[in-house]
């Protein structure tokens, strides 16, 4: 149900990744995935001297040390190129980032993988663009859509988006967080995703601010998140229980 985002809140650090593998290892979670970016984005960051990139031998550790725990790792990807470097490790599952939705060598790449591909909206991604991307892919037999609305402004969200693309696609549809508060989640369970991707923040520190800062949880919070999810993902499933057999409703 849930997928902890390492994304690039490490820093290309080791000693950070390492923090979030571990706490994913002896969570409850059962899903994690890191991010990859583009080369132009390495190279920027590079010149300010930071190598946001983490080693291929970490990845492999962490792939292994995953599955020894009978968990699952992703990789979310939006270029051809840095991608190329890690295709051949075994991960479980790959995110195709909404800036890539469209595009078609990735996405040949990521068929040939034959795992299980979530395909991330954005917020100006069209109903037309995820429909062609679709299509790329030839199956749905291994796909889901993620909803993410890239949006601090809680009228933007769209929940009803998640329903919609249900029905248009006939596919799973999830949601990915890109929101900077957490209680949206309760709203959310109406709609009951497939599927929910989180950020996570390492550790605090004092005037650290991370990539994905504003809607990213702190390790230590993410069970209680978590779990706060699930019970309003249950009162709502119970109160449409008591709806449906309220032969009264009608004469109250």
């Amino acid at each position: 149900m849930f997928v902890i985002e390492a994304g690039i809140n490490h820093f290309g650090e080791t000693k950070l990744a390492k923090k979030t593998l571990d706490f994913f290892v002896k969570s409850t979670f059962k899903n994690l995935t890191f991010m990859l970016h583009t080369e132009k984005f390495y190279k920027k960051y590079l010149k300010k001297k930071i190598n946001f990139k983490l080693s291929r031998e970490f990845y492999k550790k962490a792939i292994n040390i995953s599955h020894e725990k009978g968990k699952k790792i992703g990789l979310s990807v939006c270029d051809l190129k840095t991608f190329d470097e890690l295709k051949d490790l075994n991960f479980d599952f790959y995110k195709l980032l909404s800036i890539s939705v469209n595009n078609y060598p990735l996405i040949e790449c990521l068929r040939k993988r034959n795992k299980h591909v979530f395909i991330s909206t954005g917020f100006n991604t069209s109903i037309s663009q995820v429909q062609k991307s679709i299509k790329m892919f030839k199956s749905k037999n291994k796909l889901t859509i993620l909803h993410t609305p890239m949006t601090y402004n809680a009228s933007e969200l769209n929940f009803p988006k998640i329903n919609i693309m249900r029905k248009k696609f006939k596919l799973d549809v999830g949601y990915s967080n890109h929101n900077n508060d957490i209680n949206n989640l309760n709203v959310l369970s109406c709609y009951n995703p497939k599927i929910i991707f989180l950020y996570c923040k390492p550790v605090r520190r004092k005037k650290r601010v991370y990539p994905d800062n504003e809607h990213a949880v702190y390790l230590d919070e993410l069970e209680k998140v978590k779990k706060n999810y699930i019970n309003y993902l249950k009162a709502n499933k119970f109160t449409k229980k008591i709806y449906k057999i309220n032969i009264f409703k009608n004469e109250i």
